[in-house]
């Protein structure tokens, strides 16, 4: 049985997974509680990336203008940037495993697929993250003693940053192939993606929002401290810094997140604008630019009121929360036809492979009665229960032959329980088996004691 049946949208999509979920398949995991968690998981995930990718970068990039104009105040600013790294590589590992779990029961197929085709470039976010997890933490551990070795110290930290740096364009080619389903060829590879246009302006969007966020968070810091009347100088380096990187790469994401929206399939856009997310944009778009118009507005002010930061923090959270609704909204929109085709194929799949069966029930017994004298009373139950119009001794047909399930060392009371319960999943190669409920147990144990026995 063919694995797709020539959709022009989707060529390459495979059939659903039959596995034993409860009535209803798939449709019944897409309730709202699902769709819920995997944005909120999602949020809290990136909040904590944001801040680590950002602040591993800035804590570098301070720690080097320390070193230039020997600066204790900048050097205080980039050890103080070490403590959300190292708080926020541990946060955004732990609550990326949730978003992660929901989609890979949500869109089994889909991730699995994305995930095979950019193998082994998936695995570097295992080595990639722990080398770049020790390497921070090397960094942040050994100021003090590599206080006098400035070059060999900036050399760490920056290569545990250019690490973190390289972990998402992995996962973004991963998240964008497998949502784009109509891109998917037998030959499809990382480098295929990951050098694609969306995937790119997707990227862009991601670090230039990566650094807006952790301006915020350099800002909310400074005025912390400020506040608080410790490190006043560091507080002061921390709230410019913090509204410069603020500011600057949220203007640009307002270009690049448009034309990384506009990399979409047409399919998937109209969908998002008929399902009514266009909403959740203009909801980002209107509170990203009150919270820019105040920042711009007090962009010169060392001593920006403190209501004034908290106020700008709370409109970027609603942007980021519609951000993130928004972009759940597009994997909706561009998943949902994908969904209903690979559906049609199973059920098309599962329709045919019964068909076969019945056909095949149905012919005469390849047992000559004339010989049945000379059976074995294995033999003779195995005739009796139908199994001969799948199965022979030796030869394969619609499924394997006995001596080969035989060769696979199964108990007699494993064959009994593959009679009732079959695992497809053991013959892959071959139409998947359903359950014969109609053999006696006992007759069951006597075709079973026969088969284990064959040499």
């Amino acid at each position: 049985m063919a694995s797709n049946f020539n959709n022009p949208v989707f060529p390459s999509l495979p059939n659903d997974i039959p596995l034993p979920l409860p009535t209803g398949g798939m449709d019944v995991l897409l309730v709202p509680v699902f769709h819920i968690l995997l944005v909120v998981s999602f949020l809290v995930h990136i909040v904590f990336i944001n801040v680590l990718l950002g602040s591993s970068v800035l804590s570098v990039i301070n720690n080097w203008i320390g070193h230039l104009r020997g600066d204790k105040n900048y050097d205080r600013v980039a050890y103080l940037l070490t403590t959300p790294v190292t708080i926020s590589e541990n946060m955004g590992a732990l609550w990326g495993v949730a978003p992660l779990l929901i989609v890979s029961v949500m869109y089994t197929a889909f991730f699995y697929s994305a995930s095979v085709m950019n193998s082994p470039q998936w695995l570097h976010i295992i080595w990639g993250n722990v080398v770049a997890f020790l390497t921070s933490y090397l960094y942040k551990f050994s100021w003090h003693k590599l206080e006098n070795s400035k070059a060999l110290h900036i050399t760490i930290g920056a290569i545990a940053a250019i690490l973190f740096l390289s972990l998402p364009p992995v996962f973004m080619s991963t998240v964008q192939l497998y949502i784009t389903p109509s891109s998917w060829a037998p030959n499809t590879h990382f480098w295929d993606v990951v050098t694609r246009p969306d995937v790119i302006f997707r990227l862009a969007h991601f670090y230039l929002g990566a650094f807006a966020v952790n301006g915020m968070f350099m800002l909310l810091y400074g005025v912390y401290k400020r506040d608080k009347g410790q490190d006043l100088e560091a507080a002061k380096i921390l709230i410019r810094q913090g509204k410069a990187w603020f500011v600057v790469p949220t203007v640009l994401n307002l270009f690049v997140g448009t034309l990384a929206f506009f990399q979409f399939p047409n399919y998937g856009i109209e969908a998002f604008y008929s399902n009514g997310f266009v909403i959740f944009i203009i909801i980002s778009v209107f509170s990203v630019l009150v919270a820019l118009g105040m920042l711009i507005k007090e962009f010169l002010n060392d001593s920006i009121p403190t209501k004034v930061v908290y106020i700008s923090a709370l409109f970027l959270l609603v942007t980021l929360g519609s951000m993130g609704i928004t972009r759940h909204g597009m994997r909706i929109s561009l998943l949902e036809p994908a969904i209903a085709q690979m559906q049609k194929q199973t059920q098309e799949y599962i329709t045919a492979v019964q068909k076969d069966y019945e056909e095949a029930k149905s012919k005469p017994s390849v047992v000559d009665v004339a010989e049945a004298s000379h059976l074995s009373e294995g033999e003779k139950l195995i005739a009796k229960n139908g199994c001969t119009a799948c199965h022979s001794k030796e030869q394969k047909l619609v499924g394997p032959s006995f001596k080969e399930i035989s060769i696979r060392g199964y108990t007699a009371e494993k064959i009994v329980s593959l009679i009732y319960n079959p695992e497809p999943s053991n013959w892959p190669e071959y139409s998947p088996m359903p359950p014969m409920a109609n053999v006696p147990k006992e007759e069951a144990m006597k075709i079973a004691q026969w088969i284990s026995n064959l040499k």
